[in-house]
C-alpha cells in the first residue's frame, strides 16, 4: 500500500509532458490532438509520441510512463482540451483512472490534471501543472468524498484544506492524517510518514496558510476508513499577483 500512496504523489511527474507541439489555435484541433494522445497512451503507443518531445523529455516520460504502466497496465486515461491560462499558453485536461488487483487487495486510482505548456522548434520546450490531485482507496466498495482545496491562492493568504466523506459514519471513529509534502520529497515521489490519528467520521479539516514566497504547497491525506484505506495528494499554486487568481 505504501508505494502506492508514493505513486499518487508522483503521478504528476510521468503525464505533464503529452503534449503536442503543433499550433493549438482551433477547436477542431485541439479536439484531434486529444483524441490522438488519449489513443497512444491507451494503447500504449510510445513510438508515436516520441517525435512531439526534445531527446531529454521524452526518456523521462518513456521511464515514468513504463513504471506507472507496469503497476496500472489497464489504465484508462482521458484527455481533453482545457481553457487556455490568463498568459495565453497551450493547456489541455489529463484524467487517469486505473485499478490494481494484487489477489491480496484491490485498489483504485483517479488522477486528475491541467496542464500548461511552451513549444519552440516544434518541440515541447517546458510544461507547468496549474492544478493537480489524485486519491487511490483500497477495497471493493467506493468510498464517496468531496476535495475542497484550491488550486490556486495568495501568497501569505489564509484557506482551508478539507476532506469530506460523502456519507458520514455517524458514531463510528476513524483514523486519519494530513500533511504537507516538501518538495524534495514530492520529486523522488517519496514523502514522510503520516502519522494516522482518530477524527470525526466527516473527514479531515485543517485551515492553513500560505507560504510569504510563490511557488507550490503540496498536500497529502490518509484515511482509515472501514471499507478500505484512501490516500489523497493536492498541489496548490501559490501566486503574489491577484489577477492570475
Amino acid at each position: 500500500m505504501q508505494n502506492l500512496i508514493r505513486l499518487t504523489l508522483s503521478s504528476g511527474l510521468f503525464i505533464l509532458l503529452i503534449f503536442s507541439p503543433s499550433s493549438l489555435s482551433q477547436t477542431e484541433e485541439k479536439n484531434s490532438l486529444a483524441h490522438k494522445l488519449q489513443n497512444s497512451f491507451n494503447n500504449k503507443l510510445e513510438s508515436d509520441l516520441s517525435n512531439i518531445f526534445s531527446k531529454e523529455i521524452f526518456k523521462d516520460i518513456e521511464k515514468k510512463y513504463t513504471y506507472f504502466s507496469n503497476i496500472f497496465p489497464d489504465a484508462k486515461w482521458i484527455i481533453k482540451p482545457s481553457n487556455e491560462p490568463k498568459d495565453k499558453r497551450q493547456s489541455i485536461d489529463i484524467m487517469i483512472i486505473g485499478k490494481k488487483d494484487t489477489g491480496v487487495h484491490k485498489y483504485s486510482l483517479i488522477s486528475n490534471q491541467r496542464i500548461a505548456i511552451k513549444t519552440e522548434n516544434n518541440k515541447i520546450t517546458s510544461t507547468e501543472i496549474l492544478s493537480d490531485y489524485s486519491i487511490l482507496q483500497s477495497g471493493t466498495n467506493k468510498i464517496e468524498m468531496t476535495v475542497r482545496i484550491p488550486d490556486t491562492v495568495l501568497t501569505g493568504s489564509k484557506y482551508d484544506v478539507d476532506i469530506i466523506l460523502d456519507k458520514p459514519l455517524e458514531n463510528t471513529i476513524i483514523a486519519g492524517g494530513l500533511i504537507a509534502v516538501d518538495k524534495k520529497y514530492f520529486d523522488i515521489g517519496k514523502h514522510k510518514n503520516i502519522t494516522l490519528k482518530p477524527i470525526a467520521s466527516g473527514g479531515l479539516f485543517k485551515s492553513v496558510r500560505a507560504p510569504l514566497e510563490p511557488g507550490k504547497q503540496r498536500w497529502s491525506a490518509l484515511i482509515a476508513h472501514p471499507d478500505g484505506l484512501i490516500s489523497v495528494t493536492k498541489m496548490v499554486r501559490v501566486i503574489s499577483d491577484p489577477d492570475n487568481l
